[in-house]
This record gives C-alpha cells, sequence and structure tokens, in this order.
C-alpha cells in the first residue's frame, strides 16, 4: 500500500507536469454569451469566491448594477437592485464559468472576451478584454457614463478587430510572449509593457489585412499602444487554461484558483476539487496615482488577477520588474528575497519562463498549501488599488491569508485521511 506521503508527491508532480506541460493559444474575441459555459442574457459574473449581493463591496455592487443597464435588462441603479433582490439576476464567480475577470470583474452577455485554448489538454479559458486605465472619479455618473461608453467600444469596434487579426494569423501562443515580456522588465500582472508591446507587434500586419475601416483600424491601434496593461487580460486567460488542467487530481495540494472580491480572498485546491476556502481580502500596501487618494478611499485586494500568481508568475517572480518596488518603497533585493521566497512554498519551476537578473533562475509554480501552512510563508500578490466609488488609483503588493490554505489543509486532512485513502 502507497502511503499518503508519497500519494501526495506523485498527485502534486502530476499537477505541476499538467501545468508545465500545457500549452495555451489565443484562439478568438466573442461576446461573453456565445463562450461561457451555461451564460445567460441575465447572468452577471464576478472576481473572487462566491458572495451575495448584500456583502459585495461597492466598486462590485456598482459594476453589476450598471451591467444590467448597458445590457438593457434595467434603465437605472435602483430597478437594478430591485431586479437583483427578486432573484431575477444570475450572480456567480468568473471562475465558475471557466473565466477571469480583473478588479470588480464584472462581465456580462455582451462582454467580449479573450479564448483562449490549452492545445496540450483541450480545455478553454476566457478573460474580458481590458476596459483601459480608469482613474476613481467624486462624480459616480460621469465614471458610469463613461464605463458604459468604454464597454460599448469594446464590445463594437475592438473586440471584432481582434478575433479578425488573431483569426488571420492562426492563433497567439501565450507562453512565448510571456517569456519575452519576463526578459524585457515584466512579471505579467503589474507590469505588461513588454507584453503589450509584443502583442501589437505581432497583430499589427494582421490587423491591417482583416480590418478595411481606417478609423476603426485607427483607434485599435492607439488602444493597444497606450493600453500598457492590455496583454494581462490575455495572459490572464492563458493563466486560467494552465492552472484549470492541474484541478481534480486526487491526493494533489496544488492551488489551482487564487481570487479575491474586495471582501474575501479565496482558493481552489486540485485534490479538493471546486471547494472554496476563504479568508479577509487583505489591504494593499502600495503607491497611490494621486495625493488627493488616501487609505479611506479603497477597498481591500480585488480581482482575479491573482490567477497570475496562482500560475507562478507576478509577484512569484518578483525579481523580472524591479521597476515595480516604487510602489512599496522597496529594493532589488527585496524583490530577489520575495521570489526565492515563493520558492519555498512551490512543487517546482517552469523552464520557459526565466528571470535574467536573477542569472536566468526559472519561475516557481504550483503552490502547495502543506508548504504555505508549515513555513508561514503565504503568495504575495502584485495588484492594483480600488477605490471605493470605482476606478483604480494605485498599484502595490498584498499577501494571501494564512486562514484559506490552514483550512483547505484540514479539509484535505478529513478527506484523505478516512479509512482506505491512503
Amino acid at each position: 500500500m502507497v502511503n499518503l506521503p508519497e500519494r501526495i508527491h506523485e498527485a502534486n508532480l502530476n499537477a505541476l507536469d499538467a501545468m508545465r506541460q500545457a500549452n495555451p493559444v489565443w484562439v478568438d474575441v466573442r461576446p461573453a454569451l456565445e463562450v461561457l459555459p451555461g451564460m445567460s442574457k441575465n447572468t452577471v459574473l464576478h472576481a473572487g469566491p462566491p458572495i451575495a449581493w448584500e456583502d459585495m463591496c461597492g466598486p462590485q455592487k456598482m459594476g453589476v448594477q450598471q451591467a444590467l443597464i448597458y445590457e438593457g435588462l434595467v434603465d437605472d441603479e435602483e430597478a437594478a437592485a430591485a431586479m437583483i433582490r427578486a432573484g431575477e439576476v444570475v450572480l456567480a464567480p468568473c471562475h465558475e464559468y471557466q473565466a477571469v475577470g480583473g478588479m470588480a470583474g464584472i462581465t456580462s452577455a455582451s462582454s467580449p472576451m479573450v479564448v483562449v485554448r490549452n492545445e496540450q489538454h483541450g480545455n478553454y479559458a476566457y478573460s474580458q478584454l481590458f476596459q483601459g486605465p480608469a482613474g476613481g472619479l467624486q462624480d459616480r455618473d460621469a465614471y458610469n457614463v463613461e464605463a458604459r461608453k468604454q464597454w460599448r467600444w469594446l464590445d463594437s469596434v475592438l473586440g471584432p478587430t481582434l478575433a479578425a487579426a488573431v483569426k488571420e494569423v492562426g492563433g497567439l501562443p501565450v507562453k512565448p510572449i510571456i517569456a519575452r515580456a519576463l526578459e524585457m522588465g515584466d512579471e505579467c500582472h503589474n507590469r505588461n509593457s513588454g507584453g503589450s508591446s509584443l502583442i501589437l507587434n505581432a497583430l499589427v500586419e494582421a490587423m491591417f489585412k482583416t480590418c478595411r475601416d481606417r478609423e476603426t483600424l485607427r483607434q485599435s491601434i492607439a488602444y493597444l499602444s497606450w493600453a500598457d496593461q492590455f496583454s494581462l487580460c490575455v495572459s490572464m486567460a492563458a493563466a486560467k487554461a494552465t492552472t484549470d488542467a492541474a484541478k481534480n487530481i486526487p491526493y494533489s495540494t496544488v492551488v489551482t484558483t487564487m481570487a479575491r472580491n474586495g471582501v474575501d480572498f479565496g482558493i481552489k485546491v486540485s485534490g479538493l476539487g471546486e471547494q472554496w476556502f476563504t479568508g479577509p481580502a487583505q489591504r494593499v500596501e502600495g503607491l497611490y496615482f494621486s495625493s488627493d487618494w488616501g487609505d479611506d478611499d479603497v477597498v481591500p485586494d480585488m480581482g482575479d488577477s491573482a490567477i497570475m500568481e496562482t500560475y507562478g508568475i507576478g509577484g512569484h517572480v518578483q525579481a523580472a520588474a524591479p521597476a515595480l518596488q516604487q510602489f512599496v518603497s522597496g529594493s532589488f533585493s527585496r524583490a530577489v528575497a520575495l521570489t526565492r521566497e515563493m520558492g519555498q512554498i512551490t512543487v517546482g519551476t517552469m523552464d520557459e519562463y526565466r528571470i535574467p537578473n536573477m542569472d536566468f533562475a526559472t519561475a516557481p509554480i504550483a503552490t502547495d498549501i502543506r508548504k504555505v501552512v508549515q513555513t508561514g510563508v503565504t503568495p504575495v500578490i502584485d495588484t492594483a488599488i480600488a477605490h471605493k466609488k470605482g476606478g483604480v488609483i494605485g498599484a502595490g503588493q498584498t499577501r494571501a491569508p494564512q486562514q484559506c490554505f490552514s483550512e483547505a489543509l484540514r479539509a484535505f486532512a478529513a478527506k484523505y485521511r478516512t479509512p482506505g485513502a491512503a
């Protein structure tokens, strides 16, 4: 009989191999209603683990209401709230629909989704297009008008333009883009300048071939030229397609999901399937983009973008992007120390992802809940700072709460230490 530690070790190596062998390719951009399994016209998805409408933070509540207005289901936020309370709206995490969403993560039927196929395992994952930088606005109505205007443009202009270009090139492999971006000073979560420029370079000729309207072409290229964070939406879908391939492996203690909703931080574990384990979302330590904002203006950590750290990028490869240390008054030596610290809680490394200024050290991937609990080291998350009225007003770092890993380990022990399990 094989003992439990040996079974866990073997299962974790299988999860690691699934992540290493994944080949995520960007193949399309389509509306959520057309591609997300189970999506409906009255479904609105959000970032993070499940949360009741009454318990949502301000930006998520506002985002859900605005999505219902955008979809033409209601005329104003009051009617949207009434519709939700009447049980006429399905609210669910993006992760439960094979998707991920940055910040509030609001995804509705018309949302244009980056479609990524994992060619190695055949599974798909999706991420909403990057909506563009939007500072926190004191005028809530003005902010929402601008947000809906941008959604419309993404839906009707940029989405179809990118879809045609991606198909023209036969799909865009994402792994090589991430690998090159790391060499260009990105860590592919908070800093994405290199990755975004690589995507523009890869698609611009195809855009000229497939887009016949010159104004649409001009607007799309202009957007990709200034939207430094655009590649994150592609990388997030690729990371989701990769980590999903490591799900549901019996006896594995590898984390397959990390996500936050501004209230809770949630994780899933391979050997525990779709069960969520949560702890409190943490405060983000960072830099505000304006002196007009302070700690009283923000919500705790929010968004599905922690899929990057789940994948082993972002905070795990902090040293690849030393420029980000300015957000936390840090140093390059601190960045190196954080990357090495992440190596203490992971199963292995990704050979394709290397950090040049650490003698081309490989990225630590596949976080193990046992190692997190044993060492007391929790994953570091590179993240943006959200204004409680909506918008991104800063950037920095935070840590996952220890509580969700401890609860997951207790649940793992209860499931696998039963008679006959070892």
